[in-house]
């Protein structure tokens, strides 16, 4: 391969990278800050592709209207998992209940489209750098708008009276219920406003790739793995963490094929645990000061 073919699939990694990211930041958010052990995750950024898909091509929404549509789902299905599932603060009953949700959640939607991969068959146009340089169009879209939505997410917890009340629950909850805050609703709130970013980040996995109903479990593993490296709560580390595993992942397909970048990964992400398990971006278990 030619120096021109590397960049072009390293450009291309970034991309699909900060999608990686997104996701994987909505999860280390729940896991790391609100203390949830969501093993449902992946089955609902599944779902929120599906009613991507079911919205725009069996429905017939207009794309603004499927857009709300979806996130508002997203925001109704966090909501009542935390009503429900997530009610228990007991990690063990968490893990049980969710990964009763996600098995629920794949048979369901299994049931309604069956196991046949759909798609939005969208043609993208290709930007031509250079003559052997290129980038999808759609796909420079999505990481843009995944980085306006994350900053926009941090400047929310960091700048609005809300985001400061969620962050003094994750800091201490006692002391935040004493100067009148709230925090059973505010956790609610904070767990609702999470799986918006799992509604924008399953539009934007729609657009890019197809769906099928056990696509889930490789993306909340995939998502395990990059929280894991960056530091869990780290949603910023997070984000690059995920660029970081696409690029891998992308050069990794290229130049051994597409069976070995799954297995090199998980190798890779045993060798950081045994030599910085805290994380790539974290020096310290403070969840509070990285979100």
């Amino acid at each position: 391969m030619t120096a021109s073919a590397y960049i072009a699939v390293i450009l291309n990694g970034i991309l699909v990278g900060g999608v990686y990211g997104l996701f994987s930041s909505a999860f280390t958010f729940q896991s790391g800050a609100l203390k949830f052990a969501n093993f449902s995750y992946g089955a609902c950024l599944m779902v929120s592709m599906y009613l991507t898909y079911a919205s725009t091509q069996e429905w017939g929404f207009p794309v603004p209207v499927a857009v709300i549509f979806v996130l508002l789902c997203n925001v109704l299905m966090g909501f009542v998992l935390r009503k429900t599932v997530l009610r228990s603060n007991n990690f063990g009953t968490q893990i049980l209940c969710t990964m009763g949700v996600s098995m629920i959640l794949v048979n369901v939607v299994t049931f309604f489209f069956t196991s046949y991969p759909r798609d939005l068959a969208i043609f993208e146009h290709r930007i031509q750098i250079t003559d052997r340089i290129s980038l999808g169009s759609i796909q420079l879209v999505c990481f843009v708008l995944a980085g306006v939505v994350l900053l926009g997410f941090h400047v929310f917890l960091n700048r609005t009276w809300p985001g400061k009340a969620i962050r003094a629950v994750v800091q201490n909850s006692d002391i935040a219920a004493t100067m009148g805050i709230n925090t059973r609703r505010t956790m609610d709130m904070a767990f609702s406003l999470s799986y918006m970013l799992i509604g924008v980040s399953g539009m934007m996995l729609m657009v890019m790739n197809s769906a099928r109903p056990d696509i889930g479990n490789y993306f909340q593993t995939l998502a395990f793995i990059i929280c894991v490296s960056a530091g869990i709560g780290n949603m910023g580390g997070a984000f690059f963490s995920g660029i970081f595993v696409g690029v891998l992942s992308a050069l990794i397909t290229t130049v051994l094929g597409a069976q070995f970048p799954d297995p090199l990964l998980f190798g890779l992400f045993v060798v950081l645990l045994l030599i910085r398990p805290y994380g790539i971006f974290s020096s310290r278990k403070k969840v509070a000061s990285s979100i």
